[in-house]
């Protein structure tokens, strides 16, 4: 796959519909993640600079399941398991 490609892929995922979540609170900061993409995760210091970097951490993941030749899950539908 060229770079393009794996480009175009992450585009694509990232305007897909998952589920995502931030937890946490004002002292210890806030952890983002998106649900069907196990090991997606980012932080901020605010809920919504976290929310704001699971585009990053989302590309991020794709783009290395793209490179090992790995299954990138679609996004579920009705409720998701926050654990």
């Amino acid at each position: 796959m060229t770079e393009t490609e794996i480009e175009q892929q992450i585009a694509l995922v990232l305007r897909r519909p998952y589920h995502r979540v931030v937890t946490g609170e004002p002292v210890e900061g806030y952890l983002g993640e998106v649900s069907e993409l196990p090991g997606c995760l980012t932080a901020g210091g605010t809920a919504e600079e976290a929310l704001r970097n699971l585009d990053e951490a989302i590309a991020a993941w794709v783009e290395s399941a793209l490179v090992h030749g790995d299954v990138i899950p679609g996004p579920a539908t009705g409720r998701v398991h926050v654990g």
